[in-house]
């Protein structure tokens, strides 16, 4: 019975030395409405297995790929969209790791639907130090609603991009992510540090043969799995959330000296006149038929922090800026998010800049407010009239481990800046319906800038009425409001005078139908009793035949 007993305890001591380890993840990539990708790595070979529920509990559907490997991806498909699972990793028989309320994943809602969205994006954060540890720390802190992936806007691993660099920086739990990529999904554009070690500067290589560890590490979009127009291959993708498209773009792409290798057209020796890239992204753009738009790269085309973008060296922020944001702009993109720079930078509502910064005029700022909310300058993109769609606004996040403390912040396009050993941090987008917002949240928990855009179907009349109109100098004050709203204008003739507020979903409000006396006329509403939410309205004042537009705001 002893000696029964004995082999027993050996037998128990055997397998649980011989066990598979997990050394990295497991973590989540190209999450799709039916389906997710998880990838993890072993100390030894083994099959891989993947067992997925609706319960940590009732882990019931099985995927399998029986190759012995050490790194391991499998393709979890024929999910529900927009709905919570639970996963545990077996190492054939064994769980190694999973199975509880910490591994899950949310697989993305149906396309086209406007199911509300938060994504955190990080830039520049790979250096391993305190500032990336705290960055992180304060937006686990701040997420209280739940994220729906993380986006890495390049240099994730200083200082060359190296496999050992990813390991510690990344996918370990004291400075990198590894605890929160058992739950939220990254999707990632490379920098120029992770290109040491894929194609120098000094020695690039053909795009198509560009590998290494960030390549190793990451699974994205190939075949258009989430939406867009597939890439075929790993340099460069786009996918959709809902009613929002994002287009991960690699701003790396770069050769001086070889004119079919310059694919973004650093090259000063040569004519660049299109690539693979470009002409993908205008096929993507043209095929795109979700109202929001969201483009990320690593090197951004306008900037005044660590990096100045009008330097003469600075050709792959030259060559973005250059080459590509005419057509991004020409199709309307609402945001671009970049890294690169040590600062965080964000610019009013703008278009038409592709050359120095000497040559911006007032007229490349589309519309030179706040862009926050609460002080009525909101941005607004008009889906009606001469120009629809017209505006992007820039942002620069590349402090989420890195810093600049002196920054000279001098770019014309820029309208929130922010530079110090103590506002490292991250960038936050959260997208509801018509309203995007945009925050920069530091390490310390502060919401350091905040914006806000708003997308409507509303086409606007004159500013100013004719001289000879039926009405003139019209004005709606306060603007923004709270509980009131005045409005006052000149009438030339008796006639009746329509007022009503419309908002961002086309819901028109009346606030008055009234017959007007000639002269001068004021008219105040009390609103606290009634049922319009905070945001951007359009108020529309009627008389005779002819209207005004104009945009207000409410706050409260």
């Amino acid at each position: 019975m002893k000696k029964t007993a004995f082999l027993f305890f050996l037998m128990c001591v055997n397998s649980a030395f011989s066990q598979v380890q997990v050394t990295v993840g497991p973590y989540l990539q190209s999450p799709t409405p039916g389906g997710i990708k998880i990838l993890w790595r072993t100390d030894t070979p083994s099959v891989s297995k993947v067992m997925v529920g609706t319960s940590p509990t009732q882990l019931t559907q099985v995927f399998t790929d029986t190759a012995m490997v050490k790194h391991h991806v499998v393709t979890v498909t024929g999910l529900q969209p927009y709905t919570k699972y639970y996963y545990g990793i077996y190492d054939g028989s064994n769980l190694i790791a999973g199975g509880d309320a910490e591994h899950w994943f949310r697989t993305f809602p149906q396309p086209g639907s406007q199911t509300p969205l938060r994504v955190w994006a990080i830039g520049d954060f790979g250096k391993g130090n305190t500032y990336q540890q705290r960055v992180r720390d304060a937006f686990v802190q701040y997420d209280t609603v739940g994220t729906d992936f993380f986006i890495m806007l390049g240099d994730n691993a200083y200082n060359d991009g190296t496999e050992a660099e990813y390991l510690t920086k990344v996918f370990d739990s004291v400075n990198g992510y590894a605890k929160l990529m058992r739950h939220l999904p990254f999707l990632p554009t490379p920098g120029n540090h992770d290109y040491n070690v894929i194609s120098p500067v000094t020695a690039p290589k053909p795009p198509l043969q560009h590998s290494g560890p960030y390549y190793d590490f990451v699974e994205v979009y190939r075949q258009g799995e989430a939406g867009g127009v597939p890439s075929g291959n790993e340099l460069y993708y786009s996918f959709d959330f809902g009613n929002v498209h994002f287009i991960s773009l690699n701003s790396e792409l770069g050769s001086l000296f070889n004119a079919a290798d310059d694919w973004t057209g650093v090259s000063p020796y040569f004519t660049f006149t299109t690539s693979p890239m470009r002409d993908w992204l205008i096929q993507d753009l043209q095929a795109n038929t979700k109202p929001w738009v969201i483009v990320f790269f690593h090197q951004p085309p306008y900037t005044d922090g660590s990096h100045d973008a009008g330097n003469w060296w600075e050709v792959f922020m030259k060559a973005m800026r250059k080459n590509f944001a005419p057509i991004w702009e020409q199709y309307g993109v609402d945001l671009v998010m970049s890294g690169h720079s040590h600062v965080y930078e964000r610019s009013y509502l703008v278009k038409g800049a592709y050359g120095d910064v000497a040559d911006i005029t007032l007229f490349n700022i589309v519309q030179n407010t706040s862009g926050r909310e609460a002080d009525g300058g909101a941005y607004i993109k008009y889906l009606q009239g001469a120009q629809p769609n017209k505006g992007t606004v820039y942002v620069v996040c590349g402090n989420s481990g890195s810093k600049d403390d002196d920054p000279p912040f001098n770019h014309p396009y820029m309208y929130s800046e922010y530079g110090c050993d103590t506002c490292c941090g991250s960038f936050i987008l959260d997208i509801a319906g018509n309203k995007l917002t945009g925050r920069f949240l530091d390490m310390a928990g502060t919401i350091r800038d905040e914006f806000v855009i708003y997308k409507v179907n509303w086409a606007l009349g004159n500013d100013e009425p004719r001289s000879n109109s039926v009405f003139t100098n019209p004005r709606v004050i306060p603007n923004p409001f709270g509980d009131y709203i005045e409005t006052s204008l000149t009438l030339h003739k008796s006639c009746e005078v329509i007022l009503e507020l419309t908002d961002v979903n086309g819901k028109a409000y009346l606030l008055k139908k009234v017959n007007l006396a000639a002269g001068s006329q004021q008219l105040k509403f009390d609103v606290s009793d009634s049922r319009l939410a905070q945001g951007a309205y359009l108020f529309t004042m009627r008389a005779g035949d002819e209207k005004w537009s104009t945009v207000v705001v409410k706050t409260r």
